[in-house]
């Protein structure tokens, strides 16, 4: 986009906080591709086709001069590569029962380009959400010099991701966090855990990092599944399943 501005208000806190994977692009993500998956409902298109036709015809990537020196910025040839395998891998468009959903999301950060489609199920009674399956299509570049850890990457991250937005959060009182451990900050256990089917897109361009960019599609990915079973929107972390409840 010829125009863009970004701004962030920082506000000082003196509760400590400790690592966490691709926080900010983790928060952007969510907000950006929500947004993208709602506008293609409101204009009646497919969000699939909605977001190939934003990025447009593939073009070369700019170059960006930074403290750190030239870095390469923003290929939309390459997000729309992994938008568009993720779709052919996981059956994009394929009919649902009733109560399912499938949502699609993708996000570049750390120099990786990342797709993923969610497909979910949720309880008209309880609200409760069903991970099902995740699909995840990624370029790295032209080689994955460790293929078997790297795909435990993206499987790591699409299933902290989908912990996160159904059931992690942190409450404050006194300024002493009340979550104490696993126990009340659960993370998905083992029979809650979808399989996750992961797919590399070879491009002749420089090997990059695994450890963080395969998480911050996976949210919206989930919360876009939701809408697409319920017509119920999430704007908020983690899901309410109570919200979710009595859908028609």
């Amino acid at each position: 986009m010829p125009n863009i501005d970004l701004g962030q208000s920082l506000m000082p806190l003196d509760i400590p906080t400790g690592p966490m994977r691709a926080p900010q692009s983790n928060t952007l993500a969510f907000a950006y591709q929500s947004f993208l998956d709602e506008l293609a409902h409101a204009a009646g298109k497919d969000p699939l086709q909605f977001q190939l036709d934003l990025l447009g015809p593939a073009k070369p990537a700019t170059v960006l001069e930074t403290p750190r020196g030239k870095q390469i910025g923003f290929d939309n040839g390459r997000m729309a590569g992994v938008l568009k395998a993720v779709a052919e891998k996981s059956g994009w468009g394929k009919k649902l029962p009733k109560g399912t959903g499938m949502g699609i999301a993708a996000y570049f950060s750390h120099s990786g380009y990342f797709a993923e489609v969610v497909q979910a199920s949720v309880n008209p009674k309880s609200g409760e959400v069903r991970v099902e399956k995740v699909w995840v299509a990624g370029d790295v570049g032209r080689q994955i010099v460790n293929p078997s850890p790297g795909s435990n990457q993206v499987e790591g991250s699409a299933i902290d991701g989908v912990s996160q937005a159904l059931g992690q959060a942190l409450t404050f009182t006194n300024g002493r966090v009340d979550q104490s451990n696993f126990h009340d900050y659960p993370l998905l256990r083992m029979h809650q855990a979808p399989k996750v089917e992961v797919h590399f897109v070879m491009t002749d361009n420089n090997p990059t990092g695994l450890g963080e960019p395969a998480l911050p599609p996976v949210v919206p990915a989930l919360t876009n599944a939701i809408y697409a079973a319920t017509g119920k929107r999430v704007r908020t972390l983690p899901i309410n399943t109570s919200e979710l409840k009595g859908f028609a």
